[in-house]
């Protein structure tokens, strides 16, 4: 049988909006932030990403944090601002942002094609909505009155916790106030052209402060595979997708109910006559001279297969009326860009953009984006992305107070006999 004491009965029959505050009136305040949120959106359409670029988020970023601070200061005795430094503010302020992201998770992002009242309440634009930026300010809000409740005033116990908590709070408002800052832009390189201009997604033209010149685009591959085909369509047959192997010179391997054997394979060839002759001229591609014999008939039937280029066409060994043996594309293993990087205030010099490894000068990162894939290696185009965000600072700022506390705490840990956040002890086990 469960007793209730007198406290806890008064407790939960305290009426709601009569401080202190509680998780009854955090949820009212989550649903309100989501219907005028989502009425905002309705009525007026997102939010503009460049109404808060720079320097207006850097004074939104101030006024915020200068009214939690003048908040704690002053008006600790309200019962908002004490609610927002509780636990049950915490939990609800997470949860709502949790209720958006579920969101984004089930509703396709920039779907163009998405309903009309999804575009609308900003559904399929989730990070450019009003309820996003109300839910992300009030967690800041927690964030900022339970970081001001134990920096004022300062103590030497409390260094984990501001380092953790100051240091979310920075890289969210960091990430939230720099994201229209970020540029993201692609400049089309070819060889033996110097460029200097970047167009951004929408094709407007930005003429930058480095230019680039394209000395040679790299591509590795991997081998290609064997697979069976309708000769008709050209579709794989789903039911050997598992039995597809590499090719290599002299590999055996059974696909379907072919037993095939590679007798030669040549990465880069041309056709010469009836065969391929392999080469390193511009558009040669793989090529493979495979013998296939049928399980049950024992039929053995020898010819080259080849996925082509753009200098010649793909061929296939037909094995039946309906099937063909074919060669895959190769998939890239790797590709790059030898480029040459102009600045106004150093020397030219020649640098490699490769993919996954870019290349930082002057507040712009160059990543190897695309290429021609019409040309595949041969490629004598090739696209980089230049991104440049100014408030990564400031969020790696905050990334690194949040791994500097973490290993404070680790090492540190409570005290026995220190009082925890409830006002109990900790007792050594």
């Amino acid at each position: 049988m469960a007793f209730t004491s007198q406290n806890d009965t008064n407790n939960d029959r305290t009426p709601i909006w009569v401080g202190p505050w509680r998780y009854a009136e955090g949820w009212l305040i989550c649903l309100g932030l989501l219907i005028v949120g989502f009425g905002l959106q309705w009525v007026g359409g997102g939010l503009d990403p460049g109404a808060l670029a720079w320097p207006v988020n850097l004074y939104v970023a101030l006024s915020f944090t200068g009214v939690l601070v003048l908040a704690h200061l002053f008006g600790r005795h309200l019962s908002f601002f004490a609610w927002l430094g509780r636990v049950p503010a915490t939990i609800c302020s997470i949860a709502l942002i949790t209720f958006l992201v579920l969101i984004m998770g089930l509703v396709l992002q920039d779907d163009e094609a998405a309903a009309p009242w999804v575009r609308r309440l900003g559904l399929s634009s989730m990070t450019n909505a009003w309820p996003f930026l109300f839910a992300m300010f009030l967690f800041l809000g927690v964030l900022g009155m339970a970081t001001m409740k134990r920096l004022i005033p300062c103590r030497a116990r409390n260094i984990g916790f501001l380092l953790n908590h100051l240091g979310l709070y920075i890289a969210v408002m960091g990430g939230l106030m720099g994201a229209p800052d970020v540029e993201r832009l692609l400049m089309e390189l070819r060889e033996g052209d110097v460029v200097w201009h970047a167009t951004d997604d929408d094709g407007h033209v930005y003429e930058m402060p480095l230019a680039m010149e394209l000395i040679r685009f790299e591509k590795e591959e991997y081998h290609p595979k064997v697979a069976l085909v309708e000769t008709e369509t050209h579709r794989m047959v789903s039911d050997t997708l598992h039995d597809m192997f590499e090719i290599h010179t002299g590999v055996n391997g059974r696909i379907g109910s072919w037993d095939v054997k590679i007798h030669e394979f040549h990465p880069l060839a041309m056709p010469v006559a009836e065969r391929y002759e392999p080469v390193l001229d511009m558009g040669a591609g793989p090529a493979a001279l495979v013998s296939v014999t049928h399980e049950q008939s024992g039929d053995t039937q020898t010819d080259w297969i080849t996925c082509g280029s753009f200098a010649f066409p793909h061929e296939l060994l037909e094995l039946d009326d309906k099937i063909s043996l074919a060669m895959t594309v190769p998939r890239a293993s790797a590709y790059r860009s030898q480029v040459v990087l102009y600045t106004p205030d150093r020397d030219a010099e020649q640098i490699v953009i490769e993919v996954n490894n870019p290349y930082a000068v002057d507040g712009w990162k160059l990543y190897q984006y695309s290429y021609d894939d019409r040309f595949g290696r041969w490629s004598r185009t090739s696209i980089i992305e230049l991104i440049r965000d100014p408030w990564l600072p400031v969020t790696y700022t905050g990334i690194f107070m949040l791994l500097a506390g973490a290993v404070y705490l680790m090492f540190k840990g409570r005290k026995v006999g220190e009082p925890d956040a409830r006002g109990g002890r900790h007792a050594a086990v």
